[in-house]
């Protein structure tokens, strides 16, 4: 294991998507750092009321612009071109308030959904323009992005609307968003859809209350298959369960899709996951998490264990040699709903492996084999699960963060073809050895021979290379390479200091008067202070 020195950094750290870069939100300012050479290319000033109150901060997935937003304004900046700046200034006019806010199809596109659900705006950075549609189903944080998708390759809007009390599909044609088509689907209650990864079919889940169904539509809107459960409601796994009849019960919890658009993972409110199998979309596999697991040839199981050392205390994993009951959730208390069924589904990389996590046992992983159709490993952890993720280019590398004051600075990570899984303390590796604040780690999805995960508390951020080798390559190469002074003595100077340029636009959006010139490189024009309302023939767009 290989770390970098560490960086200044706060709770609103965030590396590209490509992994080049780290942005971090310090007082009135946007530093933005090289992630090969760890040393700042630009500090970008905040406008006082912008710093104060950022709800959203995320990186398009091109990687090369930053969206920062509030309830009254937007701006997006680039990594690398300190000429552009796009300004959105009260993105909803005074109407209402914003919910969410996120890029769109490509860089050029932002979306910002109204509270109430009154519009989703869609503005275009490129041609000045922006687009209301009335009426989204899903417009707060949590929920927003289950009613939009956005088609691979051609970059077809889908978006689930909700008028007159039912569900609306309509699919928009890229840039000028009109609607193609538009239909009632035949769900009562839609909780989302999303376009499968070859852009051939459209998913639709219906609402637990209903019961189970998924609706398949071809890329045109005509129903191709419906899916209503598992296929035997009433079988020895039941019965051994206990489980009445899944179809007299609450249908689809969780839904995902396998990055090969092989596999669907259905999740309800029993112990039951199942997968279906494109493209008929009929059941291949059901798995089962059961209140024991005894292990096998095929499958190993692990348990997380904290033993006393020299240090203090050590953790480590030790395989289980006999059959073993993973621990249960206490019951909740008397007034509040029992939680059930499956509340965490995710895919790896080339689709064959899924891990799982159920209600009712929230320290434990599962991880199946979709191919061999087989349960292939088991994790039981000392805190519960917070959040799995899979590496992002890498096969079958696992990451796991738990809950709770102890894990805050620890990554469990597992490989199939590691003696065992691994925990890394980024706690022992930060000035003092005390983290401070949120916590946030993610994997680095740069070009590197070994995996590399970004880690980062209120204070200070790091990265790790899981590479052994003193001398191997991490993508940090050229800060190795130079030599530093000791952490905390050396001040990092911000380069190529941007102003905030902000101007009044009192309701209007600028895009600081963008030019292309010959070298297809953005700059300013020699025009007006004074930007006209560019979005002020706006096109309202009705689902018919």
């Amino acid at each position: 294991m290989r770390f970098s020195r560490p960086l200044k950094s706060s709770t609103q750290s965030l590396p590209s998507p490509d992994g080049a870069f780290i942005t971090t939100i310090l007082p009135s300012q946007l530093s933005i750092r090289e992630t090969r050479s760890l040393e700042i290319i630009r500090a970008i000033t905040l406008p006082s009321d912008l710093a104060t109150s950022i709800s959203w901060f995320l990186w398009s997935e091109s990687s090369s612009r930053i969206l920062l937003g509030s309830a009254e304004h937007i701006r997006v900046y680039s990594a690398t071109n300190s000429k552009f700046l796009a300004n959105i200034a009260h993105p909803t006019a005074g109407s209402t308030k914003v919910t969410f806010v996120t890029f769109g199809a490509s860089e050029d596109e932002i979306l910002v959904f109204s509270d109430h659900g009154l519009k989703v705006s869609i503005y275009n950075l490129s041609t000045s323009k922006s687009v209301d549609i009335n009426a989204p189903k899903f417009y707060n944080p949590g929920v927003a992005a289950k009613g939009y998708s956005y088609r691979p390759d051609t970059s077809h809007l889908a978006l689930l609307t909700r008028s007159n009390g039912k569900d609306v599909i309509s699919i928009h044609t890229p840039g000028t968003l009109d609607v193609i088509r538009s239909w009632w689907p035949q769900s009562i209650d839609a909780q989302g859809l999303c376009w499968s990864p070859d852009g051939r079919w459209l998913v639709v889940w219906e609402s637990a209350s209903q019961g189970h169904a998924l609706f398949v539509y071809t890329a045109d809107g005509h129903l191709f298959k419906t899916w209503n459960g598992p296929i035997s409601a009433v079988d020895e796994i039941d019965s051994a369960l206990g489980e009445v009849d899944s179809a007299l019960g609450a249908g689809i919890k969780i839904f995902e899709c396998s990055g090969n658009g092989a596999h669907i993972a259905i999740g309800d409110h029993s112990m039951r996951v199942s997968i279906l199998g494109a493209p008929w979309f009929t059941e291949s596999m059901g798995m089962v998490h059961t209140a024991a697991v005894k292990p096998a040839e095929s499958l190993q199981i692990w348990q997380e264990q904290i033993l006393p050392s020299q240090n203090g205390l050590t953790r480590g994993f030790i395989e289980a040699t006999q059959s073993i009951c993973p621990p249960t959730a206490p019951p909740p208390p008397s007034n509040t709903d029992t939680k059930t069924g499956t509340n965490l589904l995710t895919f790896d990389k080339s689709g064959t492996l899924l891990a799982t996590r159920i209600e009712n046992m929230p320290s434990t992983a599962w991880i199946w084999d979709i191919g061999t159709r087989i349960l292939r490993t088991v994790i039981i952890l000392h805190a519960p699960i917070a959040k799995v993720s899979w590496h992002p280019t890498i096969d079958e590398l696992l990451m796991i963060r738990c809950e709770g004051d102890e894990a805050r600075g620890l990554v469990h990570l597992w490989d199939p073809s590691w003696e065992s899984p691994q925990i890394i303390d980024f706690a022992k590796q930060i000035p003092g050895g005390k983290l401070l604040g949120k916590t946030i780690v993610r994997w680095l999805n740069v070009n590197s021979a070994h995996p590399v995960i970004f880690f980062s508390d209120s204070q200070d951020c790091m990265l790790a290379s899981l590479s052994e080798e003193q001398d191997g390559d991490v993508p940090w190469q050229d800060a190795e390479l130079r030599s530093f002074d000791i952490y905390g003595q050396r001040e990092e100077s911000p380069l190529n200091l941007v102003p905030a340029n902000e101007k009044h636009t009192n309701g209007k959006v600028s895009i600081a008067d963008l030019i292309e010139d010959d070298d297809g490189m953005m700059g300013m024009s020699g025009g007006s202070d004074e930007v006209d309302d560019t979005f002020q023939f706006r096109k309202f767009v009705e689902p018919s």
